[in-house]
């Protein structure tokens, strides 16, 4: 029997396509009951990211409790004097306002002594002192933090102690008093069975809390069990150990990690997820899914004969253009295609993607937007730093123009400048408003800053261009600048621009050990560092402008001051 052309070309390739759809069905089928376990697995890891997330940010409340009651203006003297009267009148505010329903305060004197109890429970707002006959949790780390001794995490610390309501969760911070001598200290003591409630708030599912030997504090899983050594001996700090166990009939997926707080091990915390659908679950997929494929299978033969040479190529390019895009792209578009659905899909393709990128441009600038607002807050931490960041910006612009800076470079340029003092955020008050003379210490903490920025920021991927001027501000011309050293042209352009900048608006702004220069003053002052702290080409740049510059600064709400404080200056100088 002779066999038509089409049946010749049609034939091999329903043979082709039911080898296909048989084995493509079997992968397909694995491939997608691996996905569902991978899907289960994942929600147990996102689950337990953010019940952790939730259980960082009850530290930090509670750390901030402890801060608060700890630095209250009188607390230090009522601790030395044991005066429990005065105390409580200046903790009830404190715990009154505290987020928790039930808390309770303990205050020790120098000597250990417990002299005030104030309890806060969820029937009964506002504090109140209790008598009780129950000392404070006789623990190492109370002890500690009278000794005044610290770790790398600093001076307070958390326990978990059982008490004869059950367990509870510490936090210990000490008092201290104007010399920073310990004369106190604070205990802060919430239900576990509090806190494990609002980790639980977090996340759609059960949480499990255990202590270091694997003993079952807390479970929202009715007939859980205590871990076995097996699983205890699985957890690492970086490796949760994930079990499957039947708990009143049902089956449940556990995911159980190390607990710790303050960098203590507390114990194992657990998240669990009903896993007694999974199996159901696959075994319909699969059986949908050899559906599906083959129907798939019957009607992609059926198209493919007639309609493949038209379908492909547009697709390939659509194809190719969803690969570019995703590579990170965003300004590439698919050609047009043909009248049709692809067509279509083309079109909606291409406005999906100017949509997707000016809300990546959108996202871009509500970030940086956010960026600077905490950069300004950080300036007007300190009255003497006010709007330091704006004006050092717009010295910046200035220079660049003097410079013929591109404009992406001085777009990047505007961002380092705006955020180069975003790092001062992790250094304190103290210092940075310190009138005196800095100690090394205190010295070391101001270099740090840059460091700090750069680490806050290195992870934001629209600033990568900005971080240079963020992290070596303080870099000089020679080579003896911090943190890295750099010398001369090593420098990035729009660092030394910054550098110029940011020294200027220092030099005609108030200091809390010296009054502004003039800006007369200040301007010979970076001609004359041009060479050794400065880029002699930046320097004649801003020499160029500084007409255009002062006028800024005068809008911007500077004045000279008067030309004596220079004299004094350089006689206290030399």
């Amino acid at each position: 029997m002779r066999l038509s052309i089409r049946q010749q070309i049609v034939g091999p390739f329903v043979v082709l396509v039911l080898f296909v759809g048989v084995v493509g069905t079997a992968v397909v089928t694995y491939q997608f009951s691996s996905g569902l376990s991978s899907q289960f697995d994942d929600s147990l890891v996102r689950t337990s990211v953010r019940a952790n997330d939730r259980m960082a940010q009850l530290e930090a409340s509670r750390l901030e409790l402890l801060r608060a009651a700890s630095n209250t203006v009188g607390v230090s003297s009522a601790a030395v004097s044991g005066d429990a009267a005065t105390m409580q009148r200046l903790l009830v505010p404190v715990v009154g306002n505290a987020e928790p329903a039930n808390l309770t305060i303990r205050v020790l004197n120098r000597a250990g002594s417990q002299f005030l109890v104030l309890r806060r429970t969820a029937s009964a707002a506002v504090p109140h002192q209790v008598a009780s006959p129950d000392a404070p949790p006789d623990q190492p780390a109370v002890r500690d933090v009278l000794a005044g001794r610290t770790d790398p995490m600093g001076d307070k610390y958390v326990l978990l102690v059982s008490e004869p309501e059950g367990q509870e969760l510490y936090w210990l911070a000490p008092i201290r008093d104007s010399r920073q001598a310990v004369v106190g200290e604070i205990l802060v003591a919430e239900p576990l069975s509090d806190v494990a409630a609002e980790v639980r708030k977090a996340q759609p599912a059960d949480l499990l809390l255990y202590d270091s030997s694997g003993r079952l504090l807390s479970s929202s899983i009715a007939g859980s069990q205590d871990l076995t050594t097996d699983v205890r001996q699985a957890v690492a700090p970086d490796h949760p150990a994930r079990i499957f166990r039947t708990v009143s009939g049902q089956q449940y997926g556990l995911l159980v990690n190390d607990w710790t707080m303050r960098s203590r091990p507390i114990g194992y915390l657990g998240i669990g997820l009903s896993a007694g659908d999974l199996d159901s679950s696959l075994a319909q997929l699969r059986w949908f899914l050899v559906v599906l494929f083959a129907a798939a299978a019957l009607l992609a033969l059926m198209i493919g004969i007639a309609m493949a040479s038209r379908i492909t190529r547009p697709i390939q390019q659509l194809v190719g253009a969803m690969k570019t895009v995703s590579a990170g792209n965003l300004h590439h578009r698919a050609p047009p295609g043909p009248a049709n659905e692809i067509g279509f899909l083309t079109e909606t393709f291409n406005a999906m993607t100017a949509t997707l990128e000016s809300k990546a441009r959108e996202l871009e600038d509500s970030s940086f937007s956010s960026l600077e607002a905490l950069a300004r807050a950080i300036d007007a931490r300190d009255p003497y730093t006010f709007e330091h960041s704006a004006r050092v910006t717009a010295i910046s612009l200035e220079i660049a123009e003097a410079l013929g800076l591109p404009s992406d470079d001085r777009k990047a340029l505007q961002r380092s400048a705006l955020l180069h003092d975003i790092g001062k955020i992790g250094v304190e008050d103290r210092i940075l408003a310190k009138a005196g003379q800095l100690t090394d210490e205190e010295w070391e903490q101001i270099r740090q800053h840059p460091l700090i920025g750069y680490e806050m920021l290195k992870d934001v991927p629209f600033l990568t261009r900005s971080l240079p001027g963020i992290r070596h501000h303080h870099e000089r011309w020679d080579g003896a600048g911090y943190p890295d050293k750099l010398k001369g042209e090593i420098i990035p352009i729009q660092v030394r621009i910054v550098t110029v900048a940011d020294a200027f608006d220092a030099m005609t702004s108030d200091r809390p050990y010296r009054k502004s220069f003039s800006f007369e003053f200040a301007a010979r002052s970076v001609m004359s560092a041009a060479g050794t702290q400065f880029d002699p080409e930046v320097a004649n740049g801003f020499e160029s402008r500084k007409l255009a510059i002062i006028g800024l600064l005068k809008e911007m709400g500077k004045s000279p001051v008067p030309r004596s404080s220079e004299v004094q200056w350089l006689e206290r100088a030399g």
